[in-house]
């Protein structure tokens, strides 16, 4: 067949379902593959700790210079710590050499959020992909010196396995472009989701293009699952063939290749389970209620948050409004920090246009304020990027009678998690 005809293909599967639109314009977009992380390395929990915990162990917070140029067997003074860091790499994890260290490996860490690179005038460079509340301006320089981060150094001196996890959860959520704080929000608040398999996260969750909103996401995902078996194994077919790189030949930009996108998917999907998030069961992604995980047992949880709230503020559940935590998942360290976020004074029931707002800038508006009949939500030190929800215009919906409890609520929170 020819494109056009498995794009058609494609369509008849399911003509009125809106996910069946969805897909056939994903994947005729050139930025079909969605959240993309890691090039070289696979950055599992246990590669990342053992790189940080060689780091750390040879120069703890120090910067340290890396060889400048091409190895060419020639050895420079000053990169000396380098050198020491290569070898105990090598040794520790069985590959790694001078040039593959400072151009694959740590430009990944440096995407993870675990180091900071520097150039000769000692200002940081920042990689495409860095955690939004970072507010240093992008450039792109020769990196000449290497430290641990402020993330890294708290990776490195975690006082427990626990506590490790949640940091490096930290770098999943820095390297997904905060999808990990998405997926969790989902799972959390809305009660028809309880479980995501990898093609769902594949084929919807995973999208990174700024015109699929949070919302829109939700809607193809539940149209997603009112199709058959059949008509998915229909679906995912069709879309085997026509990501087949064979078809598509031409420049790399138009090329479609399934197993790439499908792998980056199961690298995430790896690496979201080994998060105090989520875990993974029989090819599920559920909330991590383990050892190592924020969650208390489902069965503790299922008044919580979703039907708390609306008992709260005595209101029924509506279309196109959705639940979200104004102080995020992201910033509890262990189960009772969770269980702070997760309560109903934590909680606003926004439009999904206004809680797309909220999300696209990466749910970092967390002061709340009140004055009627507007709700503020600030940053930390930021008095301009200001988020403005107008109860007149049924933006939320809440009772104006808890709102003062809200503000108090959200003051002790901020005290807690970001002691301002």
């Amino acid at each position: 067949m020819t494109n056009y005809e498995i794009l058609k293909s494609i369509e008849n599967v399911a003509n009125q379902n809106l996910f069946i639109n969805y897909i056939i314009d994903r994947v005729e977009d050139d930025n079909y593959r969605g959240i993309q992380i890691s090039q070289h390395n696979r950055l599992t929990y246990n590669y990342c700790k053992t790189l940080i915990d060689v780091i750390y162990k040879t120069v703890g917070d120090k910067s340290f210079i890396i060889h400048v140029g091409d190895d060419n067997g020639t050895r420079q003074l000053e990169a000396e710590y380098y050198y020491k860091i290569v070898s105990k790499i090598k040794e520790s994890v069985g590959k790694g050499t001078i040039n593959s260290i400072k151009k694959n490996t740590f430009p990944d860490l440096a995407r993870a959020g675990l180091i900071d690179r520097f150039d000769r005038n000692k200002d940081r460079i920042v990689d495409a992909i860095t955690n939004v509340e970072n507010k240093v301006k992008q450039h792109r320089s020769c990196v000449y010196k290497v430290s641990l981060s402020k993330l890294g150094l708290k990776f490195a001196t975690a006082k427990n396995e626990f506590e490790r996890r949640k940091y490096f959860t930290d770098t999943v959520d820095c390297l997904t472009k905060n999808a990990a704080t998405e997926l969790v929000e989902l799972l959390t608040t809305d009660e028809r989701f309880e479980t995501i398999d990898i093609l769902e996260f594949m084929f919807i969750l995973s999208d990174s293009r700024k015109c699929v909103k949070y919302n829109d996401k939700l809607m193809y995902l539940s149209e997603y699952r009112r199709l058959t078996d059949s008509q998915r194994n229909q679906v995912y077919s069709l879309l085997k063939e026509y990501c087949d790189p064979k078809r598509n030949v031409g420049t790399k930009v138009h090329a479609r290749d399934f197993s790439n996108w499908k792998n980056e998917s199961q690298q995430i999907f790896g690496l979201l389970g080994n998060s105090t998030y989520f875990k993974v069961i029989n090819g599920q992604l559920m909330l991590n209620d383990g050892n190592y995980g924020l969650f208390t047992q489902p069965a503790k949880r299922k008044q919580k948050p979703r039907d708390e709230y609306f008992n709260y503020h005595n209101i029924e559940k509506q279309q196109n409004y959705e639940l979200h935590h104004i102080i995020p998942f992201k910033r509890a360290i262990n189960k009772k920090d969770a269980q702070y976020i997760d309560d109903k004074r934590n909680l606003i029931y926004l439009s999904s246009e206004k809680h797309a707002e909220f999300t696209t800038s990466g749910n970092i508006n967390i002061r709340a304020s009140f004055r009627v009949p507007m709700m503020s939500f600030l940053r930390i030190n930021d008095i301009e990027n200001i988020i403005t929800v107008d109860l007149n215009k049924k933006e939320a919906l809440l009772s104006t009678q808890r709102i003062d409890e809200i503000v108090t609520y959200n003051k002790q929170l901020l005290q807690l998690f970001y002691s301002a």
